[in-house]
């Protein structure tokens, strides 16, 4: 019984001595990949929930349009978003507003553009008031308008601040 003991442990102390790399290399593939998966929030309608920096796509009749904060929100602070929208479409209008509390109108700032023929991409930059509301809920209001078609698509990307 001790023989056939002593046989399986070396067997397996050989197999995992062999082994072993393939076994880490494998491990850190899976890591490799779970950190390549992009967080991208499709949401059909307008309204798309802005959790982080993470990106949310609002579909409407076969159109995306997304949003992305590139940092996590904070009242008083200088932020950044990225727009993409289809290239058949101009941004009109934007605008911040409060939805908790009334904070007025805040205006976002286009900083940079690239366009190709099927989308656009604007990072702008904008800045929140602090208020009494410790836990503030937020909304990104955006006009996008074909001037070939007339089409109008409003779309609403929400957020939240805390301090």
């Amino acid at each position: 019984m001790q023989i056939k003991l002593l046989n399986y442990l070396s067997v397996n102390r050989t197999l995992i001595r062999r082994f072993w790399p393939f076994g880490l290399i494998l491990l850190l593939l899976f890591f490799v990949y779970l950190n390549s998966i992009d967080n991208v929030n499709t949401q059909h309608g307008a309204q798309c929930e802005l959790i982080e920096t993470q990106t949310c796509v609002a579909a409407l009749d076969g159109r995306e349009f997304a949003g992305r904060l590139l940092q996590n929100p904070q009242v008083e602070e200088e932020l950044q978003i990225e727009l993409i929208y289809p290239s058949q479409y101009d941004l009109q209008q934007s605008y911040i507003q409060g939805i908790n509390m009334y904070m007025g109108q805040t205006a976002l700032l286009n900083t940079s553009m690239e366009s190709n023929a099927e989308r656009i991409i604007s990072k702008n930059t904008f800045f929140l008031g602090a208020c009494s509301e410790r836990n503030m809920r937020w909304q990104l209001v955006l006009l996008f308008v074909n001037e070939a078609s007339g089409d109008e698509k409003r779309v609403f990307f929400n957020f939240e601040t805390q301090y």
